[in-house]
């Protein structure tokens, strides 16, 4: 029979092997992360302002050579550049076409990216191994060696400087330090307790990375700069450039060497580690944010989850959230899975999220609760009058009052056979769509000062299958054509009517919709007084000027049309809240 006490020790011994942290390691890219262990490497950019995520399983057996020391450093190195390009090719081009927003047509080669390498390569040969050794020969002798050690030193700290001061490094360096600030918070806490916050008190300094390998291969070369005499300058290059993958190996090793030390003993580290003041930055949290999912995709084996798991992982993990609604959060999910929010509700416990779901979800709540964006241009629509809207930041988000001005204007329509129409300011173009689709017009122009507004209108017209219709990019009636002169029936319009003194007030969910399309100047009644002055060009004789108003304008617009000897106000309408929303006005040719 088996000794109790040594099945005893091999289950203790399985015990701490589990409690002990399993070594990550990372890669930082133009736009977004990589981070690898023994079992899958996982990368997340941000592609096109969404999250993109890739998991790789990794196949753990290694040949005997790879445990071999020194010769294993040499070939670690030489397979993380190789097995890096096509991430880096990826982030790289993903970078460039941020730039160059206009040519899309701009890609990256993979002969390009390891000809790059290779001249990277000769270049640091040059810039340490052999210019030093050729401005040494300016000195004498004696204090060639110091000589090519202080150029050597001067060249490498001028490369750092340049490099942390380069604008389009910030990124890379942020996703650096978001990187190492995850990967020490799992370290050091349970994985249940990673949250954003966690994670920013963390260091963005780490022990294992990759700067202090090159701190060290660096300090080396000065080394062996020193040692080596330079009575024969040629020679002593050679046998530099020739020790120089002797040296990675080397660096290799006293990189893992000094990463089991103890943390009691942390300051050896520091000289190394200083090199991460260069080459990391503190992130923002949506780089922490996209790190965190890097290391669940890693570490976690199941990341399946259930609808009503998430949720309350969801809850626990942002305890500060004071503006929770499970129902936007359910739409959301619903949008995200293309099923029906009741559907989702009743079935929450069975319903499951993977991982990459998970991922999305988070970066639209996210969107959704902490940057106020409204929940209809996450999800891309909105329906309006019995119809479906695509709406986005361009245009503004159409609303339940607003559908009191489409029903006065159909009704108006119907009773008089009035046959064309232009709809002023129209935005997403809910207002003249949502008329022509349900009365007998015979033909509408939607109008917008925004040319994003009416690329949105078009998109909505085609969606509505709406074919007696046209758009024109006009600030108000500038680019109506003068053919229409007296031959509309009716014009409608939701213009903007908030006073500029009240935009900043408005809650930060309004905020974001386009400014343009809220801001009806000091008084609020701008654009209204425009539109009816110049309306009377187009207007024939007895048409209608429908406008929705603020809440607290009627009056005003009452003063307003009662100056003008050319228009009657018909009537006023109350939206069901009981505000005055919408006027009518008749006009008369004089």
């Amino acid at each position: 029979m088996e000794n109790i006490s040594n099945i005893e020790s091999v289950s203790k011994i399985e015990q701490i092997k589990k409690n002990i942290p399993e070594k990550i390691g990372g890669m930082a890219l133009f736009n977004g992360l990589l981070l690898r262990n023994k079992k899958r490497e996982v990368i997340v950019e941000v592609v096109n302002l969404k999250y993109k995520i890739d998991i790789i399983n990794l196949n753990q057996k290694k040949d005997f050579i790879y445990k071999i020391p020194i010769l294993r450093g040499i070939l670690g190195i030489k397979n993380t550049i190789l097995s890096s390009v096509p991430y880096i090719m990826s982030s790289a081009q993903n970078a460039i076409n941020n730039i160059f927003e206009k040519d899309k047509n701009i890609k990256i080669k993979n002969f390009e990216l390891y000809f790059g390498y290779i001249v990277a390569i000769f270049l640091i040969i040059t810039l340490f191994t052999l210019v030093p050794n050729l401005l040494s020969l300016f000195f004498t002798n004696n204090i060639r060696n110091i000589v090519q050690v202080t150029i050597q030193s001067i060249s490498f700290f001028t490369y750092l400087y340049i490099l942390k001061n380069s604008s389009v490094l910030n990124d890379v360096f942020e996703f650096h330090g978001a990187e190492h600030k995850v990967v020490n918070a799992y370290e050091n806490l349970k994985l249940d307790d990673i949250t954003v916050n966690k994670v920013k008190e963390s260091s963005r300094f780490h022990r294992r990375c990759g700067g202090n390998f090159i701190m060290y291969f660096f300090l080396l070369l000065v080394a062996i700069t020193l040692i080596i005499p330079s009575n024969n300058i040629i020679l002593k290059t050679i046998i530099q450039i020739m020790l120089l993958p002797l040296l990675v190996g080397i660096a290799y090793e006293i990189l893992m060497l000094f990463s089991k030390l103890p943390k009691a003993l942390n300051f050896i580290l520091l000289p190394a580690m200083s090199i991460q003041l260069f080459t990391t930055k503190e992130p923002s949290e949506d780089k922490i944010r996209l790190a965190i999912y890097a290391l669940y995709g890693c570490v976690k084996d199941d990341n399946n989850i259930s609808v009503k798991d998430y949720i309350a992982k969801y809850k626990k993990n942002n305890t500060a959230l004071s503006n929770f609604n499970l129902n936007d959060t359910l739409r959301i999910i619903a949008f995200n899975k293309k099923i029906s929010k009741d559907k989702l509700y009743a079935n929450m416990e069975n319903i499951i999220l993977d991982f990459k779901e998970q991922i999305i979800i988070d970066t639209l709540l996210h969107k959704l609760y902490f940057e106020h964006i409204p929940i209809q241009y996450i999800l891309g629509k909105q329906f309006f009058y019995n119809e479906e809207y695509i709406v986005n930041e361009n245009v503004l988000i159409p609303r339940a009052d607003t559908e009191i001005l489409v029903e006065k204007a159909i009704n108006y329509i119907k009773s008089e056979n009035l046959e064309y129409m232009i709809d002023m300011c129209t935005g997403s173009g809910c207002v003249g769509i949502s008329i022509l689709k349900n009365s007998n017009l015979k033909f509408g122009i939607l109008a917008d000062i925004s040319k994003d507004a009416i690329d949105v209108a078009n998109k909505n017209i085609i969606l509505n299958n709406v074919k007696n219709v046209t758009t024109i990019c006009s600030d108000l009636f500038s680019n109506i054509p003068d053919t229409l002169n007296g031959k509309i029936d009716i014009i409608v319009s939701n213009p903007p009517y908030i006073k500029t003194s009240v935009i900043d007030t408005l809650s930060e969910e309004v905020k974001k919709e386009p400014k343009i399309a809220l801001d009806g100047g000091a008084s609020g009644l701008d654009i209204y007084i425009k539109i009816i002055k110049e309306s009377k060009k187009f207007l024939k004789d007895n048409g209608y000027l429908i406008f929705e108003i603020g809440y607290d304008e009627l009056q005003s617009m009452k003063d307003i049309i009662k100056k003008d000897k050319n228009f009657e106000m018909l009537e006023s309408v109350k939206d069901l809240a009981g505000n005055d929303r919408v006027v009518v006005c008749r006009f008369h040719q004089i």
